[in-house]
């Protein structure tokens, strides 16, 4: 029985509470018909309502309650399997408490990995949200300050402008396609069925996190293994639901080499032997206690033996990389900061020494009759009266122009302008023209473009 993608969506705790309380009932002489109707009252989820209902009919139509869970398609094979057991050894009751326990560890072991993922994806994806922000809103009004002041810029800040220049024309369509796209990325690398095997390889390789998702499968290994053979399933059958139970593609193809081995008559040490790159998986300390105790016939205490060690095991490590991870990141959030900060001061820290070394001038001579000289105008390829120099941009093959901070095809981009608009310029130099395109806000366009305006 294959159990669909979202069959369990929603259901983790209620699922627990449903078994829990089925034991308990039957366990106290109800009937089942009766039982599951009294928890069928105190269920929230309308959808596990009506698999409850679907079963209590299918009950009093003379199915037993294994066939109409698995009719159900919520629980995994070993569940269904521990279920039938109970119900022909007259041992349901206690069997359904194992499933309670076992349903229990199996949230637990998914919680712990969620839980040591959301902090690094919470704090990525707040960093993502906060720059992309920046990038947008602020970048381009820092590029028209910039143009005005007639700042020098260095390449890190040519770089951010032209980045928030580029999301303020186009971000609108960007960003959600940007969105859309990672969603369905990480759906199919991290959760659909098919695919996930890229996600887990990826994990597998990332330190910290690998660890946990070794210890938490062992955890999962010695509990089921242990608990299907104290409540007396064949090893086979065991060895079938462990590999049913698994979501790691690595593990699931471990156990199905193990449960063909042994099928055909094979020891756990041969199986192990037969099985390429083992170490990786189950480390030697624990194919040892698994050996021994298959040769002394104590096969089902050590699994839970082991399957305890490991949850121990898993608490600590998922402590230990969310105290690891925690600085990583505040350094990473850290140098973005800094990156940002520095593209915004050298600009700054540059005009300012343009400012100072300008003051440290001597100022001009004055003559006898205190009539200021007049100061020479600054020497420069084509210069007049701004208001008398004006041009229109011509049409290009995009339908706009770009202006730029520097008179220069890498500089950054300040905005676009239309063709057939009429600016006034300062100053034409190489091929390159300083217009105004706002109220004292001032930027360069390239010379084959434009047409001069004669007065």
């Amino acid at each position: 029985m294959k159990i669909s993608l979202f069959a369990n969506f929603g259901l983790g705790k209620e699922k627990e509470y449903f078994i829990e309380q089925l034991s308990m009932l039957l366990s106290s002489g109800m009937p089942v018909a009766v039982a599951l109707g009294a928890i069928g009252k105190e269920i929230t989820s309308g959808r596990l309502k009506k698999i409850i209902a679907g079963i209590g009919s299918d009950i009093e139509s003379g199915s037993t309650i294994s066939a109409s869970l698995e009719k159900a398609g919520i629980f995994p094979q070993s569940t269904i399997s521990l279920i039938k057991i109970g119900e022909e050894s007259g041992r349901l009751s206690e069997n359904l408490k194992v499933v309670a326990i076992q349903e229990q560890k199996e949230r637990q072991f998914r919680s712990k990995i969620s839980s040591a993922m959301m902090y690094p994806g919470f704090v990525f994806t707040l960093t993502l949200v906060v720059g992309l922000s920046i990038a947008w809103f602020i970048l381009p009004r820092l590029a028209s300050v910039f143009a005005s002041l007639h700042a020098k810029l260095p390449l890190i800040t040519v770089w951010l402008i032209a980045f928030g220049s580029f999301l303020g024309k186009y971000g609108i369509y960007v960003i959600p396609t940007f969105i859309a796209v990672s969603i369905l990325v990480l759906f199919f690398v991290f959760i659909f069925k098919k695919t996930n095997f890229l996600g887990q390889a990826i994990l597998f390789h990332l330190p910290g996190i690998s660890g946990l998702l070794q210890e938490v499968e062992l955890a999962r290994f010695g509990s089921l293994l242990g608990n299907l053979l104290a409540a007396g399933l064949p090893v086979l059958d065991c060895l079938q639901s462990l590999a049913e139970s698994t979501t790691l593609y690595r593990y699931k193809k471990l156990y199905l080499h193990i449960y063909e081995r042994v099928k055909e008559g094979n020891s756990f040490q041969k199986s192990f032997e037969l099985y390429k790159n083992i170490r990786t998986l189950i480390p030697v300390p624990v194919q040892q206690l698994v050996i021994t105790s298959e040769q002394s016939g104590n096969l089902a205490p050590t699994f839970i033996n082991i399957g305890t060690m490991y949850e121990t095991k898993t608490e600590d490590t998922a402590k230990n990389i969310s105290v690891l991870l925690e600085p990583i990141l505040l350094v990473i959030v850290w140098l973005g900061v800094v990156a940002v900060a520095v593209a915004v001061i050298l600009p700054l820290y540059s005009l300012l020494g343009s400012l100072n070394t300008s003051g440290s001038t001597p100022p001009p001579v004055v003559n006898q009759v205190e009539q200021p000289t007049p100061s020479p105008l600054p020497a420069t390829p084509t210069t007049t009266n701004p208001a008398a120099l004006k041009l229109k941009i011509k049409a290009t093959s995009v339908g706009y122009l770009n202006v730029r901070i520097e008179p220069s095809l890498t500089a950054g981009i300040i905005k676009q302008v239309s063709p057939g608009t009429e600016f006034h310029y300062i100053i034409s130099e190489k091929n390159w023209y300083k217009i105004e395109y706002d109220t004292d806000s001032y930027g360069w366009v390239f010379g084959d473009y434009v047409e001069e305006i004669k007065p």
